[in-house]
């Protein structure tokens, strides 16, 4: 009876304690998304909810920018991830979509080998630190799992202009 009693409260204990580290990693990002979008000038969408998406957007250098975070849910487990968003000002019309993996593909065979001829250095040189690379004819996305770094606001930063500068660099 007294072992029983025990092992309830050592699982009583254990959920409480994952539960605050649930709330109090939130609130982490939270501040950091808050103090990121003071730096980039950007608005904010952070929910109250700790399970719904975050947002922080604006324009740089005339690009519309995003930085979000949310959950995706595999079955019993979930991770969190930070994606950087960085839209063309105008659409680049080719066709173009790399996916993360860096394959490259494209409507037109002669426009795509012209993309690839004048990038392929530079996307190859941005997918060594931008994880989960995507571009596309409108987009520029790196998709990361939210690590500790991220809880910095200046990492933010720092990711959101190595987005926007490839993005600015691509032609």
């Amino acid at each position: 009876m007294e072992e029983t009693i025990w092992s309830g409260i050592g699982i009583i204990l254990f959920v409480v304690a994952i539960i605050w580290l649930i709330v109090t990693l939130s609130r982490k990002i939270n501040k950091a998304l808050k103090k990121s979008a003071e730096i980039l000038n950007f608005q904010t969408d952070i929910p109250r909810n700790i399970l719904r998406k975050k947002k922080i957007f604006g324009e740089l250098d005339g690009y519309k920018c995003e930085v979000e975070v949310y959950t995706r849910s595999h079955g019993r487990s979930s991770t969190t991830y930070v994606s950087f968003y960085a839209y063309f000002p105008n659409s680049l019309d080719m066709g173009i979509k790399i996916n993360w993996k860096g394959e490259i593909d494209g409507d037109d065979e002669h426009l795509t080998e012209l993309f690839i001829e004048r990038n392929d250095s530079k996307i190859e040189e941005a997918q060594k630190t931008l994880r989960r690379l995507r571009v596309s004819d409108t987009v520029v996305n790196s998709r990361k799992i939210l690590f500790i770094k991220y809880y910095k606001p200046e990492e933010i930063v720092n990711t959101m202009h190595e987005v926007l500068n490839l993005a600015k660099s691509l032609k």
